[in-house]
């Protein structure tokens, strides 16, 4: 399952439904939960998470994701979501 996050309200959630396998994109707002400075990284520290960079760019805080976590493009977005059969969006 993909799990398609757009905020970071959506998170506590989102945590309790992911299962192995699954992989977790932030967008929109959410991208600010993928700094460790963020209270809301300990949440999704662990799981497998990537990061659309145009967002986080738009935020002004493409510099400040944890090196541990994926920046991709829109190709890697429509990657994430053929690898994985199944999306939720999460808001």
């Amino acid at each position: 399952m993909l799990h398609i996050v757009k905020n970071i309200q959506a998170l506590a959630e989102v945590v309790t439904a992911f299962s192995d396998g699954d992989s977790l994109i932030l967008i929109e707002q959410a991208v600010f939960a993928a700094n460790p400075q963020h209270k809301a990284y300990r949440q999704i520290q662990g799981l497998d998470i990537s990061v659309l960079v145009s967002d986080a760019k738009a935020r002004g805080i493409e510099n400040r994701i944890s090196s541990n976590i994926a920046l991709i493009d829109y190709d890697g977005f429509v990657e994430l979501t053929v690898t994985h059969t199944n999306s939720v969006t999460w808001e």
